[in-house]
């Protein structure tokens, strides 16, 4: 019986459970609760060996995740000790803690499989257990999502929603943390919010537009309703924090199925480069420091607070390549140039 159950192990440290496949269970394994949630789309097994310290997502949200498109996948916890959070357990079937030791876990391994409700092979009924049409992508496999909000649990339900989708999600929590993550892999999407310390997303966006033109990206914030991109805000698509997540879904998968094109006009537009305003200079008057987006010098230039809603050029003092900067209403976040 062991030998034709399939085991779904999400542990950061899969050789540890090694001693299942010693007893002849097949395993299917995941260091991260992202990875695991998209083998469960594209894999048939018979449970879910489930570390509860996972990281970002930890077991319990990965297991109220995997309930949801498979509610009667039996999952077995496994935890250093049994004080865990009050509702911690509440979407597993057994717990198992370090100091149970292996005999204790085949034997509650065994015990689910036997008493699991349902067909005994969830690749039978996997088109019903799907999430409705919309709520995920048809292939949502190698499709790469970053994050960068930092607000933690904006982050998290956003990243929750997305990996429950099938997509692998990765997280920062500010501009210069996304570009760091950037420096490890490219995703295929970047999700941001506009308004954060350090680099907001306003520069973000702009900076990833320029230097990686194949990313497809989308602003999000609570500051704008509806789903265009608002004005300044060199992004692909839109989502309003507060709306529904298949608004998200929706909006993604429409910029995957287009993204050969659009990044081809990507490469071909010379998009605008967010700096923040220096100050005054001598004379009182506002001023921002410029980098020509050609020669790459840099040299003062002072702002027109009167052209806070049109697309300006100037030319650059050395070389006299046109670079384009708007200034941003002050409505919003300060009154900032992006050139």
């Amino acid at each position: 019986m062991a030998a034709a159950s399939t085991l779904l192990c999400i542990h950061r440290d899969p050789p540890q459970l090694n001693v299942l496949k010693e007893k002849g269970y097949a395993l299917i394994t995941a260091t991260h609760g992202s990875h695991g949630l998209r083998l469960l789309m594209s894999q048939s097994v018979d449970a879910v060996i489930l570390e509860y310290h996972l990281g970002l997502l930890d077991g319990a949200a990965v297991a109220e995740e995997i309930k949801k498109v498979r509610p009667w996948l039996p999952i077995v916890m496994l935890a250093e000790s049994l004080e865990l959070p009050q509702d911690g357990l509440k979407s597993v079937d057994a717990l198992v803690t370090k100091s149970d030791g292996p005999p204790f876990l085949l034997a509650t391994v065994h015990s689910v499989l036997q008493t699991r409700p349902g067909p005994q092979h969830d690749g039978a009924c996997a088109e019903q257990a799907m999430p409705p049409l919309g709520e995920i992508i048809s292939n949502p496999a190698r499709r790469q999502i970053l994050v960068v909000d930092d607000d933690p649990s904006v982050r998290e339900s956003v990243a929750t929603s997305l990996v429950s989708a099938g997509y692998d999600v990765v997280v920062a929590e500010d501009g210069f943390r996304a570009l760091s993550q950037l420096r490890n892999t490219l995703p295929d999407v970047v999700l941001s919010d506009l308004d954060m310390p350090g680099m907001s997303g306003f520069e973000l966006l702009s900076v990833v537009r320029r230097r990686f033109p194949q990313i497809s990206t989308v602003a999000m914030s609570g500051a704008y309703i509806g789903e265009e991109v608002p004005f300044g805000v060199i992004a692909d698509g839109f989502f309003a924090k507060g709306s529904q997540p298949r608004n998200l879904f929706r909006t993604i998968q429409g910029l995957l199925r287009t993204a050969p094109a659009r990044s081809s006009e990507h490469y071909r537009d010379r998009a605008p480069v967010w700096i923040s305003r220096n100050g005054n200079d001598s004379q009182g008057m506002p001023y921002v420091m410029l980098t020509c987006a050609e020669c790459l010098r840099a040299f003062p230039m002072n702002l027109i607070e009167g052209n806070v809603r049109d697309i300006l050029e100037v030319p650059c003092r050395f070389c006299r390549c046109m670079n384009r900067y708007f200034i941003q209403p002050p409505a919003q976040s300060g009154l900032e140039a992006f050139a």
